[in-house]
């Protein structure tokens, strides 16, 4: 992040406490795409404007940057250290600990 000025990061899926801390320290935010939505979200994309690291990582995994129209994600994370992750596993712990509790 910090080497290259990246303030957002779109992805599908969880990041741990070393990612919540960079996008605290660089002041950026991971939003989260709908996971199984590809085809809708693909449709906001205007322009490839570049690609990184395709030929190590393919195209699934490299680093594209995109210029995009209404894409619809989440906040998951973002600059003050606060995570939609860390929050749901919390409730969600709590909802399972009452329903054990007799």
């Amino acid at each position: 992040l910090r080497a290259h000025g990246v303030r957002l990061v779109i992805g599908k899926g969880g990041m741990g406490p070393a990612t919540l801390a960079a996008m605290r320290e660089c002041g950026a935010a991971y939003l989260q795409a709908v996971g199984g939505a590809a085809a809708l979200a693909a449709r906001r994309i205007a322009a490839v404007e570049d690609v990184f690291l395709l030929d190590e990582f393919g195209p699934t995994e490299a680093m594209w940057k995109l210029r995009l129209d209404g894409l619809e994600a989440i906040v998951a994370m973002d600059s003050h250290g606060t995570s939609l992750f860390d929050a749901v596993r919390a409730s969600s712990r709590a909802a399972l600990d009452r329903l054990r509790t007799p």
